[in-house]
């Protein structure tokens, strides 16, 4: 993504170093988030488990960063090139997957065929399809065919802090609009805007080698205090203050304090088994969900103790393989295409 010079540095260099390793964290937080069922009685890992939708802002955040360098490496490329590699990457797992789940649904009478259509489409989120299948693939393509609009202006910025600053009120401001209209099921990608704007700050961070000075290191630990200050706000005015918006404030300052812990830990297999599930988090991602929607159906075959302990076990380990087996194997099938062509 960014030269090796960068990915060498310290500061947010390191947010470059370790991109595959935090991506391989999010992903993993996110599995945890999803493991409903699981009986977690010890009230701080409760707390942590149900924290963990975290995971996609750090997703968000780290796309971001990968599309601001990606789109400053190649500067002058068309719009339809940059949206065909993106769509390359997103789209043949999400049909391939997406599409034999939602027919087999259909199949079982447990969905209308018509969901099948909106489901492909990416559209069953913006309209509020019943049954539809995920949030969050329809918002990361928005985000993409935003990107470089949004790099134009980030780009010609002077005050690129301010803007992203602005992003950050933007996003509230359209979360609460959308909630006094009653479109409750929008604030999912509404209050997650400044994720991805944080991203392009952070990439423009990295490729112009900036270091984390006193003034930086000041400027994140109030971003992280504000963030806990939420807390308390939301369990008294959840709507006003909602979690997410804590999530959105210290998720910079919790990259960087995940890059140094992965700086400091000397083990080599633990990083390697992250940049492993980080590389395949789409596809990871993506059965995940099924997993999740499907506990009753799995739980008589997985499901074999008190704690579902047993059943996250197997049934995550199954989802971890067959991911990075369905990403490999749809890598050498888009390297072979785009080679005989």
């Amino acid at each position: 993504m960014i030269g090796a010079q960068d990915r060498q540095a310290g500061g947010y260099g390191l947010l470059s170093r370790y991109r595959g390793e935090l991506m391989g964290i999010a992903m993993v937080y996110v599995m945890l988030f999803h493991a409903y069922e699981l009986s977690d009685n010890f009230l701080p890992f409760k707390a942590f488990r149900s924290m963990g939708f975290a995971g996609v802002d750090l997703f968000l955040v780290l796309s971001g960063m990968g599309i601001c360098c990606s789109l400053a490496r190649r500067r002058g490329e068309s719009y339809g090139a940059y949206l065909g590699r993106r769509l390359r990457r997103l789209l043949p797992a999400f049909w391939l997957v997406v599409g034999i789940y939602s027919v087999a649904l259909a199949a079982a009478g447990r969905i209308s065929p018509d969901v099948i259509f909106w489901n492909l489409s990416t559209l069953s989120y913006w309209l509020n399809i019943p049954d539809g299948f995920n949030w969050y693939i329809s918002a990361i393509l928005v985000f993409y065919l935003a990107a470089p609009l949004y790099f134009r202006l980030f780009h010609r910025c002077r005050r690129k802090e301010w803007l992203t600053l602005a992003i950050y009120l933007i996003g509230y401001i359209l979360y609460r609009v959308a909630w006094s209209v009653r479109l409750l099921y929008l604030p999912d990608f509404l209050l997650r805007i400044p994720d991805f704007a944080m991203g392009f700050l952070a990439a423009t961070y990295v490729m112009e080698g900036k270091k984390l000075t006193p003034r930086h290191l000041m400027v994140w630990a109030l971003a992280l205090l504000f963030g806990l200050a939420v807390v308390p706000g939301w369990r008294v005015q959840p709507v006003i203050f909602p979690l997410t918006l804590a999530v959105t404030a210290a998720v910079m300052p919790v990259c960087l304090i995940l890059c140094k812990l992965l700086a400091w830990y000397p083990g080599r297999w633990v990083s390697a088994f992250l940049r492993m599930v980080g590389g395949s988090s789409l596809e990871i991602y993506l059965l995940n969900v099924i997993i999740t929607r499907e506990y009753d159906l799995l739980a008589p075959w997985l499901d074999h103790d008190p704690l579902h302990i047993t059943f996250y076990l197997v049934a995550y380990t199954l989802n971890i393989v067959l991911g990075v087996l369905l990403h490999r194997g749809l890598e050498r099938i888009m390297r072979r295409s785009e080679s005989g062509a």
